[in-house]
């Protein structure tokens, strides 16, 4: 079922300008075109050109822009149809579909619109009663969460004093594509339960389909290349108030779906879990893992586990200085050392029956590690936790290790996206420009076609050192930079500065960067 050729005509008439307007995107007027900041880049001065009359808009530093659809999609990482459906519902335009009478397509598109108008009728007035004076109680309990009024307007927190979420904290909840959708009430007395209560499922309302604050944080987890998941969405405020904006939480407590885990893959392969700590947060993990792990395990993924001190939420250690909660985030282990050291904690030998229990789970969960290295430190790790002494553990891991079967592939290879590629081309300049001086000339070239924020960050710190400096530039002067920088940053330009791979000046190499980096990316290869 493919969007009609009349729609996509219908949205690609409306002018840029009233499609950054009804967005709430700022721009500036310059004669007959607009200016506005570009989403293809890390753009702190606005070089993105509008012009209404071609309908089109173009980027003079990146080279990137397209029309309003393309945009959309690059602004908030949505897909071709879900960008078309975002423009024509801002436009009230009907989208029809090709085999699809348009009359049927036209009421069931008035019936979403008239469920959307209400729920922002019903957002008014939860944002109504909380100004009241009368909700005075319920502002207290927010300051007392250390909610500043700010981070309140911009969550659009209210307040509903009866009916379904009855003397509740309202808390709008949008889909991935900024859509307002539902709400979820959460319970101003300890008495009242469950603590959250969230709106009925319905045809716009699919819990199992949202992660809260997704549409707000897709620049974070971009530019950070990850994606923190907690447990509330008080969590997610607290953090976001302090300044860690690729935060997120999943709207139901059941496992989430491939589907979402797949859309939210696409952003970033760094998944990282801040879950409470305590008996709900491990069960939390675990039903995280039942999706991800397998993906995981086949290498589309990582994920890391972050360990709280035991009680504590994110929410309060956030606001607990005592707490070092971003090196916790940092230096978050992975999954499999916590999936392992969850199942070998406090184990009995003396109960023969769970021990079995115990060890076949550990064995089928390190047996589907596809990397033989990993697995081996996996098979090693086991052994030492099940078997009574050193001997024995020697003995076990060489007996587990020779009866795994290989396999013809234990990995399924998948092809590079064009965005994937360029990260990996201005990697590479990066580490030629650092470790063969030689080069240094030529790469500076083409060091202005860096688009990642991180790579154009080390750039400008390679610029300064040189400035003075010339002949400062080293892994050794690079990772005293790292080491003061923010904790991503570290993260991914480590490798940079210290390869962990084997650097070769190949014939070819820098032509083929530059043949990359000069290549534009279409909305799809993004």
């Amino acid at each position: 079922m493919s969007i009609s050729e009349n729609t996509l005509i219908a949205v690609r008439e409306i002018p840029m300008t009233a499609v950054l307007e009804a967005e709430q995107i700022p721009y500036k007027k310059i004669g007959h075109e607009a200016v506005t900041v570009c989403p293809w880049h890390s753009d702190t001065n606005p070089s993105l050109t509008v012009n209404d009359d071609k309908s089109l808009c173009f980027c003079f530093v990146c080279r990137g822009g397209s029309d309003s659809i393309d945009y959309i999609q690059q602004k908030f990482g949505l897909s071709f149809s879900e960008a078309v459906e975002r423009i024509a519902f801002r436009h009230n335009l009907v989208i029809e579909h090709d085999n699809i009478d348009p009359e049927v397509a036209a009421a069931e598109a008035k019936k979403r619109r008239a469920v959307f108008e209400k729920l922002e009728r019903t957002q008014e007035e939860f944002r109504d009663y909380l100004r009241d004076l009368r909700a005075e109680r319920i502002r207290d309990l927010l300051h007392d969460r250390n909610i500043a009024p700010a981070t309140s307007r911009q969550f659009g927190l209210g307040y509903s004093p009866s009916g379904f979420f009855s003397d509740r904290i309202t808390i709008p909840i949008h889909d991935h594509r900024g859509t307002l959708v539902g709400f979820t009430g959460r319970s101003t007395r300890d008495e009242t339960k469950p603590k959250y209560k969230n709106s009925e499922n319905d045809e716009v309302f699919d819990k199992s389909k949202i992660v809260f604050n997704e549409h707000r944080a897709l620049d974070a987890i971009r530019e950070s290349d990850s994606v923190i998941f907690v447990e509330g969405h008080f969590d997610v405020i607290s953090l976001w108030q302090h300044g860690v904006r690729n935060v997120v939480a999943m709207q139901g407590t059941a496992a989430p779906s491939e589907a979402v885990i797949n859309r939210l893959a696409r952003r970033t392969k760094r998944f990282i879990l801040c879950y409470d700590g305590d008996a709900g947060g491990v069960k939390a993990t675990e039903q995280f893992l039942k999706t991800a792990g397998p993906m995981a395990c086949r290498g589309e993924l990582t994920i890391s586990i972050v360990t709280l001190p035991p009680g504590l939420d994110p929410e309060q250690c956030i606001n607990d200085e005592e707490v070092d909660f971003y090196g916790l985030i940092e230096n978050a282990p992975t999954w499999l050392d916590w999936q392992l050291d969850y199942w070998l904690m406090n184990i009995d030998r003396s109960d023969t029956a769970r021990f079995s229990q115990i060890e076949t789970v550990i064995r089928a969960f390190v047996e589907s590690i596809q990397s033989p290295a990993l697995r081996q430190y996996y098979i090693d790790k086991a052994s030492k936790s099940l078997a009574a002494d050193n001997k024995m553990a020697a003995t076990m891991a060489k007996e587990w290790a020779g009866n795994i079967k290989p396999q013809k592939s234990r990995r399924k290879w998948y092809k590079p996206t064009p965005q994937e590629t360029r990260n990996s081309a201005e990697r590479r300049l990066l580490r030629l420009y650092i470790h063969f001086p030689e080069l240094r000339d030529h790469c500076r070239t083409m060091m202005e076609n860096l688009q990642s924020p991180a790579h154009r960050w080390l750039w400008q710190r390679l610029i300064e050192l040189q400035d003075h400096q010339p002949d400062s530039v080293s892994s050794h002067s690079i990772m005293a930079i790292l080491a003061v920088c923010e904790p991503h940053y570290t993260r991914q330009l480590r490798s940079i500065a210290v390869p962990t791979i084997q650097l070769k000046n190949n014939p070819g190499i820098l032509s083929h960067i530059e043949t990359v980096l000069n290549t534009k990316l279409t909305t799809n290869d993004k």
